[in-house]
């Protein structure tokens, strides 16, 4: 488990975000029950998820569903704590965990009978993990990426499990979650569609070349660039080296590098060492690397790596919301306009994250 720390979201409410790793050390079954957030001075219970939230936050590694795990099995859970904006962070959390032990089945781990238990071991446990302090470092504010209308955040923090908030990788014997905050972002134009033409060419995306800009002054420390655009659609050739594509990391200071990815072949206006200033034009938004369609990915992480990093808060200085995409098949496949939930916090916002298929703008378009 990481120091949470908080950020605040495009809902009104302060989200911390973080992992619980769980490993079953035993030879029994354990049918994880019940997580609770608690705040460990007052005792409060924050949040506490269970049956099919629960189901929706856990995640054991190996691909198996549900939240019993199988000995020597592992899981991730991957929890937001939400909070009302007038509330002040924890200083430290724990975590009330109730479990169910069974002794597994000889022809199935998997499954598993209660009577088998030995005397005097009881079937249902619950126990607290130590406190861990909440970091209250504030997040970076930055300037948005990209400007003018209709950039829609997808696979966005926080509540579910989403191709940024669950990708855990492994270098050098350590788990990173560097995607903890990325944003997938997108445009859809004045009819709400994402595309018009062909799904797999280019040219039906009108976004796809535009400017992106330096969120924040800093130095450049990696920029990349030489890369094919990808086709429209599942991506080809990727590796662990090419998933960001043509690329740039920039250094902001204070332990703080902002990832742009999947930038247009031949446009990287940067190169390792120079100084930029907020505002300055990086390069073009493009679709190479790990990308099915052109987005800019964007996060801030601790360290240069886009991948070997762990994934920091970071609230953008100002936007208007226009609600939440609902992006079904029809619109990311077929051009379909996406309908738009105009009542979800819309109107301005100041420095906040803002959160999975929420549709804002950016303004200062030219």
């Amino acid at each position: 488990m990481i120091s949470p720390r908080s950020v605040a979201g495009a809902d009104g409410r302060i989200h911390l975000t973080y992992e619980l790793s769980f490993v079953n050390e035993t030879k029994m079954i354990s049918q994880v029950d019940s997580i609770a957030a608690v705040d460990a001075d007052s005792g409060a219970v924050l949040t506490e998820w269970k049956g099919k939230e629960l189901g929706e936050i856990f995640r054991i590694n190996g691909g198996e569903s549900g939240t019993a795990l199988a000995p020597s099995h592992s899981a991730y859970a991957f929890l937001d704590v939400t909070l009302p904006a007038s509330a002040a962070a924890p200083k430290n959390i724990k975590h009330r965990i109730s479990v169910s032990r069974s002794m597994p089945d000889a022809s199935n781990e998997h499954k598993g009978a209660t009577d088998e238990l030995q005397a005097g071991m009881p079937a249902n446990v619950t126990f607290e993990g130590a406190p861990t302090p909440v970091n209250p470092k504030k997040p970076i504010v930055v300037a948005p990426p990209l400007r003018g209308a209709g950039w829609v955040a997808i696979n966005g923090c926080c509540a579910q499990i989403s191709a940024h908030r669950g990708s855990v990788l492994a270098f050098n014997g350590k788990a990173y979650i560097a995607q903890r905050f990325a944003i997938d972002w997108i445009r859809v134009d004045s009819d709400g569609r994402l595309f018009k033409g062909a799904m797999d060419q280019l040219s039906s995306y009108p976004f796809f070349g535009v400017p992106v800009y330096a969120a924040a002054a800093g130095t450049v420390v990696e920029a990349t660039d030489g890369m094919a655009e990808q086709v429209p659609g599942p991506p080809k050739g990727v590796t662990v080296e090419t998933l960001a594509g043509n690329h740039i990391v920039i250094d902001m200071g204070d332990g703080n590098f902002a990832l742009y990815a999947h930038i247009k072949t031949g446009t990287v206006a940067v190169k390792v060492g120079d100084h930029v200033k907020t505002g300055d034009v990086l390069g073009h938004l493009g679709n190479t690397g790990n990308s099915s369609a052109p987005h800019l990915h964007f996060h801030v992480m601790d360290g240069p790596s886009p991948l070997a990093s762990r994934g920091l808060p970071y609230e953008i200085e100002g936007f208007q919301s226009q609600g939440r995409l609902d992006g079904d098949d029809g619109f990311f496949e077929k051009g379909d306009a996406g309908k738009i939930d105009r009542s979800w916090f819309p109107g301005a916002h100041k420095n906040e994250l803002p959160l999975e298929n929420e549709m804002v703008d950016f303004g200062g378009e030219k």
